[in-house]
């Protein structure tokens, strides 16, 4: 009877498709294909990379410029590329983390494939918050909208790792839970200390995700 159960449920299901990845027939805990969702994401993740190079716009009218003027020019475009490059560099990280989660992952279901869209949606908005933070560097709302991004991006990561983790019931057996908990929690307290430094006054409080690498080295390990 097993068998004949099993044979239903791969019925219509290409033998090429990895076990991991086939529909479970339970509904509401269906697993879904885990490399589809990774497909996905890095198609957006490299959409919204390619966008922040948009948020570089050379002025009109700016053409037959002197040496000295290009120069100027340029000098004046050093806070929207600081704050390109620092976004690029949060976006490829935040590309790494999730491939890093997928690799855990024995399988998603419907809940964490739409924790992982919702994610998505504010990778997204990452090409806005820059443009808009270029726009108006001095600006503390414009700081604020910058971090919050960032913010979201990063509890909405934690989320997605915390519902898999617990009582392991997406991640591969064996998975080292401490170390994953407290990188997860990395950039979403960075984001907080940002935020607070931004509504203090402090003009460049984006500074802070520069120190981002120089905590994951100095993380305590894992078990």
């Amino acid at each position: 009877m097993e068998q004949g159960d099993d044979a239903e449920r791969d019925a219509g299901t290409p033998q090429n498709v990895p076990k991991e990845d086939r529909l479970a027939p339970d509904g509401a805990h269906a697993h879904f294909s885990r490399s589809r969702m990774e497909a996905l994401s890095d198609g957006i993740f490299a959409f919204a990379m390619t966008l922040l190079v948009l948020t570089l716009d050379v002025p009109e009218g700016a053409r037959d410029l002197s040496n000295p003027a290009l120069v100027a020019m340029l000098a004046g475009y050093l806070p929207d590329l600081y704050h390109y490059l620092l976004a690029f560099f949060i976006l490829a990280s935040f590309w790494v983390a999730h491939h890093a989660q997928a690799d855990r992952l024995r399988h998603i279901d419907r809940r964490f494939l739409w924790m992982n869209i919702t994610t998505l949606m504010f990778v997204t908005l990452v090409p806005f918050s820059v443009n808009l933070i270029g726009d108006y560097p001095d600006e503390t709302f414009a700081a604020v909208v910058f971090e919050t991004n960032l913010l979201l991006i990063g509890l909405l990561f934690a989320a997605q790792w915390w519902y898999a983790a617990y009582r392991g019931r997406l991640i591969h057996p064996g998975t080292d839970m401490r170390r994953a908990n407290q990188r997860v929690m990395v950039v979403p307290a960075v984001s907080v200390l940002a935020i607070l430094l931004a509504l203090a006054g402090w003009a460049w409080s984006t500074v802070i995700y520069a120190f981002i690498p120089l905590v994951m080295r100095f993380l305590p390990p894992g078990r």
